[in-house]
């Protein structure tokens, strides 16, 4: 009987995918003809092939796992509900099935049949990455292993905030790349960690210490194990983890916790996507300066319509018409030469926490002006600059001036 084959798949892949041979099992494609990509990665407990589309007019390249039906189908909806939440993973594709007709199975009753049938989950393949499995077998300094472990706490520490259970945290289920930092104004690239399998995941409405602290745990024992691995293999290198090691990943996640959960308490009160329009907070204390200062724009606001305006208003009215111009400004500008890791928020707020701690060591409001100009003087920022930074505030500076008319 000749298989059938059923394609689950986002149609820009369909055509790539149809010349491919899934009446046969993946161990079955090479001698067919089809030439895997070869790739270092990670253990996996399924058959998993690397494969790029022959044709030049779709150059789509996949990772094509041979798994049931049933874990096909849980793996594939963990990916799309962590891209919802914005956890870094792999870009789902869909399921390829095939069915290969009914199985007799023995019963007391005698010969039953079921349906029977293999899938296939098909990412697109990342460029550019390793797993960490791979990354630890080889040397590095210090400084360069302690940044893979901030991103890794990253992480872990997003998921938690967002109350994914890994499951299954191992050095075999991440892959590590390099991105651009979008939100900073000197684009810089940083190393981000993704969650390449989601068999084990799971999503619940709240997470306990317990599994969290679970996560942790099966994830060092993980770096144990490849410790031993190295060992057996007579690889000669450095220990993958120490305690210190382990010390410091405990200290990144409970700092970077800290961040996520002022992150989800934010966008809470607001109703507003913090990470997707700011990035990352620096800092947990930013979600409070910023929520002080939109309640402030929220109570001028109102009154200048004399209409009450809940927060989602305010936030909404604020981004548009006063952070998205400044922080195209800053795009624009040459500030990058002076701060090329700061995120369009992070020298908003630093200039605004300049303005409230000036004013309180001054008893009286120093004017958002003064702030600037005495940012610029303390960061060194030639005198031009300092004048352009006060026009990207124009806006704000003169709602400032409105905020006080107001409250009189």
């Amino acid at each position: 009987m000749t298989p059938q084959i059923e394609y689950e798949v986002d149609e820009r892949y369909l055509p790539a995918l149809a010349l491919f041979p899934f009446e046969k099992n993946l161990e079955e494609w090479q001698s067919l003809g089809i030439a895997p990509i070869l790739m270092r990665r990670g253990n996996s407990r399924h058959q998993v092939l690397f494969v790029e589309s022959k044709s030049p007019a779709l150059p789509y390249r996949f990772a094509i796992k041979e798994l049931s039906l049933d874990l096909a189908r849980r793996e594939l909806d963990n990916y799309h509900k962590l891209r919802e939440l914005d956890i870094p993973t792999l870009t789902p594709v869909g399921i390829i099935i095939r069915h290969d007709g009914d199985l007799p199975i023995q019963t007391p009753a005698g010969i039953m049949y079921q349906p029977h049938a293999t899938a296939y989950l098909v990412t697109l393949l990342e460029d550019a990455v390793l797993p960490e499995s791979v990354l630890f077998g080889l040397r590095f300094q210090q400084p360069a292993r302690k940044e893979i472990f901030d991103t890794i706490a990253e992480l872990f520490a997003k998921c938690h905030a967002k109350n994914v259970y890994w499951g299954d945290a191992s050095l075999d289920n991440l892959l590590i790349k390099f991105v651009r930092e979008e939100h900073t104004l000197g684009k810089r690239r940083k190393l981000l960690a993704l969650l390449a399998d989601t068999e084990t995941t799971e999503i619940h409405p709240s997470l306990s210490n317990r599994m969290k602290e679970a996560d942790l745990e099966f994830f060092f024992e993980s770096m144990l194990w490849l410790e031993e691995e190295f060992h057996k293999r007579g690889i000669p290198r450095d220990r993958t983890i120490t305690q210190h090691d382990i010390a410091y990943l405990r200290k990144q996640y409970n700092a970077l916790t800290n961040i996520w959960n002022a992150h989800k308490r934010f966008d809470q009160l607001t109703n507003f996507n913090s990470e997707r329009h700011f990035g990352r907070f620096r800092k947990a204390s930013y979600a409070d300066t910023l929520l002080k200062h939109l309640e402030e724009h929220k109570w001028y606001l109102s009154e200048r319509l004399k209409t009450p305006v809940s927060m989602r208003e305010a936030t909404l009215d604020w981004y548009a018409n006063y952070f998205l111009p400044i922080q195209d400004l800053l795009k624009q500008s040459n500030f990058a030469e002076y701060f090329p890791d700061k995120t369009e928020l992070e020298v908003y707020l630093e200039i605004m926490e300049n303005k409230y701690y000036l004013s309180e060591q001054q008893k009286c409001d120093v004017g958002l002006s003064y702030a600037i100009q005495d940012f610029a003087k303390r960061f060194g920022i030639e005198k031009n600059y300092a004048s352009s930074l006060k026009k990207m505030f124009k806006t704000l500076i003169d709602i400032t001036k409105e905020y006080a008319k107001f409250s009189r």
